[in-house]
């Protein structure tokens, strides 16, 4: 393999962006494990700043460059009828574009906004724990128009959420049922009951086919699987002891769903991994959790999940086996907590305590490095939420709604997914991640990358490989505007090659440089090659993919390559 690489010939291009995403609703997405295709700020560096007056804060939501919000200047009755207006603003520069306010009633509750997607703006003023059914409100995103009002009403609230389906369709679980309802025309596509512990903190998540509930069981609570087509309950899962749940389960990318099952007795809180099998559900692993209430966890692009420990600890483990790979805390916050997660396309962790008077935002890198916290007082569920163009969104109180955004210094690029080329044998991986390998990976591997280009900090991370698959890390001088087949994988670094490092991966997983080893900037140094102000490299690994055959054409093939990283040099 090691000759092969060292014969690769360059050509000149630019290598494909990430597809931008959405914040479509809390968790970011269906499955609502706060993974995001686009690439955060490197720092909390202010674009905007400023919003109408709210006496709380609400979940905010965007699609395209707009972001939409509640901002609230009372509770019912005495705060309404206009006292809760959906607000819609420019993503990137904070201008109001327009402000709607949904007819009150008496009885309804505040507004609230379920999310956003295919140009409609979901939301109603049910809720107030479940006690207050109303429609479902259907706006125009452009304009704010009323495009229908639901056919029937719905007790779910803020807190709650809502998931949507492939076609549009909104999602909403309260406590006593779930429902489907038509994006087109607001009918009900289906509606199933359901049993939830508590009155105001039970949504669902969706993945493929599945819609994923925590409900009431002899003994306890278990994850539900219904049918996204027909809401039919298809099975239930093992008993988690304890009386009471105020948070919402979450799925991971290959049949994985997870919970924070608390209620602040150590004895019974814990967060759980399950695996949905297509026939029922198999716990991988529990660990002990903090309480948490309305809470939003995090999937990252490597897999693993992040969760809250007792004693305020913030904490990243295998998603498959529930090994302890790192920590931070404890963190600031106000008990109990509120976690909010937003994870953007290169691994960087942008976290909420959902604090009141101690309301904090912090920032990591993928391995819960700290990058910077900045103090936002009643914060409660308003984000982090990552929108297009890499626009970092939090809110609070007051006049407080804060936008962050940075030049992207590395930009993920060479996917296998389809979106950059085909596959070499049709061999997509999933979004942003290379090729699927020959044995251990269908979802390829991916390279990952912490630090900073301005302080030659970057740290280059591939993991999802063969255990001990031999790598090399690979600098180019420039992109391929076509991704090049290249073994089991695409190939997107060309111009000056470079080998950084090669190494034989731990557990599948390989990093450079590590502490006893030159920066990318001195090891190119040393090679005679420095890296000049405003130059630009990109970044694959390559490594062992070892079945013949795998990818039969050209034959002999036995390496693969991750997906790239583009890195801007000050």
């Amino acid at each position: 393999m090691k000759r092969a690489l060292l014969l690769l010939l360059a050509t000149l291009g630019f290598v494909a962006e990430a597809s931008a995403s959405d914040w479509s609703n809390s968790g970011g997405g269906p499955e609502r494990n706060g993974r995001s295709r686009e690439v955060g700020p490197d720092s909390f560096s202010l674009l905007w700043t400023g919003a109408p007056s709210s006496v709380i804060s609400w979940q905010p939501v965007t699609e395209g460059n707009r972001v939409f919000m509640v901002r609230q200047t009372g509770f019912p009755s005495s705060g309404e009828p206009n006292g809760s207006p959906v607000i819609a603003k420019d993503l990137t520069t904070g201008a109001t574009l327009w402000t709607v306010n949904i007819p009150f009633s008496a009885g309804d509750w505040t507004t609230w906004i379920a999310g956003v997607k295919d140009g409609r703006v979901y939301c109603s003023r049910s809720g107030n724990g479940g006690s207050v059914s109303a429609k479902l409100y259907c706006l125009d995103a452009a304009t704010g128009a009323t495009l229908w009002i639901s056919q029937e009403n719905q007790n779910v609230g803020a807190y709650d959420g809502v998931v949507f389906a492939p076609d549009g369709d909104p999602i909403l679980g309260s406590y006593t049922r779930i429902w489907r309802i038509n994006s087109t025309d607001g009918t009900t596509v289906w509606s199933t009951p359901r049993t939830g512990s508590v009155s105001g903190h039970c949504g669902v998540c969706l993945s493929g086919s599945a819609v994923y509930s925590c409900d009431v069981v002899p003994g306890g609570q278990a994850i539900k699987r219904f049918d996204l087509n027909t809401g039919i309950l298809q099975y239930t899962g093992p008993t988690m002891v304890g009386f009471l749940l105020q948070n919402t389960p979450m799925a991971g990318p290959t049949g994985e769903v997870y919970l924070s099952r608390v209620q602040n007795n150590s004895s019974v809180d814990f967060f759980f991994a399950f695996e949905d099998t297509g026939s029922g559900f198999v716990q991988l692993w529990n660990a002990p959790a903090a309480y948490s209430t309305w809470s939003e966890f995090a999937v990252g692009h490597d897999n693993s999940v992040y969760m809250f420990a007792p004693g305020n600890i913030l904490e990243r483990r295998d998603g498959r086996t529930g090994a302890l790979i790192n920590s931070f805390g404890p963190v600031i916050a106000d008990q109990p907590l509120a976690p909010r997660f937003a994870l953007d396309a290169v691994g960087r962790v942008y976290f909420s305590n959902g604090g009141f008077a101690n309301g904090r935002v912090y920032a990591f890198d993928h391995d819960l490095t700290l990058r910077g916290s900045l103090a936002l007082p009643n914060i409660n569920i308003g984000g982090p939420v990552l929108g297009q163009g890499g626009v970092l969104l939090v809110s609070g109180t007051g006049t407080d709604v804060r936008a962050f955004r940075t030049n992207a210094t590395i930009i993920p690029g060479c996917f296998g997914d389809g979106s950059a080329s085909a596959c070499p044998c049709n061999n997509q991986g999933v979004i942003g991640r290379g090729c699927a390998n020959s044995q251990v990976n269908s979802q390829g591997a991916l390279l990952m990358a912490d630090g900073d280009p301005g302080n030659d900090s970057v740290r280059l991370e591939a993991s999802g490989m063969l255990p001990t698959a031999l790598c090399i890390f690979l600098q180019g001088s420039l992109s391929l505007s076509n991704p090049a087949l290249f073994g089991d994988g695409l190939r997107c670094a060309g111009g000056q090659l470079l080998r950084l490092s090669v190494k034989n991966g731990v557990n599948g997983t390989a990093r450079y440089p590590e502490q006893s080893e030159l920066s990318i900037r001195d090891r190119n140094t040393q090679l005679g090659f420095p890296i000049g102000p405003g130059a630009s490299t990109i970044y694959q690994t390559y490594y062992r993919d070892p079945v013949l055959g795998f990818c039969p054409n050209p034959p002999g093939n036995s390496w693969n390559v991750t997906n790239s990283l583009l890195v801007n040099w000050p």
